[in-house]
C-alpha cells in the first residue's frame, strides 16, 4: 500500500485593502514521488486530480453544450470526471458513481478516494497521513 503524507498549514491572507481583514487560510501540500503538490483545498476533486496525474494519466477538458468536464486518460482506461453542484459523477464504461466533493472527516474523503481510485482508475488503495505544521 503507498503511502502519502499531506501537509496542513495556515497562511494569512489579506484583502489588499485598509478595509479589509486579515485572515487565516488553511493550505494543503501532498508529498506525491518526491515532489510536492500544492492542493487547492482538501477536497475530492484536488486529491484525486493531484493523484491520478502523478500515476500517469493523461487530463483533458470537454466543452459540451450541457456539460463541462475532465477525462482522464491512459493505456485505454478513460474515467470522466462530471462536476454537478457540490457533487462529482465518476463516469467508466458503465459504471457511474456520484460522490460528494467535500467531507467534515478527512477519513472519510480518503475512503471515498481509495474506493475510486481502485475502481475507476485501477490504483492501488493509498494510507493517506495529515501531517500539521504550525
Amino acid at each position: 500500500m503507498q503511502e502519502i503524507k499531506i501537509k496542513r498549514g495556515l497562511e494569512f491572507v489579506n484583502g489588499g485593502c485598509n478595509a479589509c481583514p486579515t485572515f487565516k487560510e488553511d493550505i494543503y501540500v501532498m508529498e506525491l514521488k518526491d515532489k510536492e503538490h500544492a492542493l487547492d483545498e482538501l477536497d475530492l476533486n484536488s486529491l484525486m486530480m493531484a493523484i491520478v496525474v502523478a500515476n500517469g494519466y493523461k487530463l483533458h477538458q470537454v466543452y459540451d453544450i450541457s456539460d463541462d468536464y475532465d477525462v482522464y486518460k491512459k493505456e485505454g482506461n478513460e474515467v470522466a470526471v462530471i462536476p454537478e453542484y457540490d457533487k462529482l459523477i465518476f463516469k467508466k464504461g458503465n459504471l457511474k458513481q456520484k460522490v460528494a466533493n467535500h467531507y467534515k472527516e478527512p477519513s472519510e474523503l480518503f475512503s471515498v478516494a481509495n474506493n475510486l481510485l481502485t475502481q475507476y482508475f485501477d490504483l492501488e488503495s493509498i494510507n493517506f497521513i495529515i501531517e500539521n505544521e504550525l
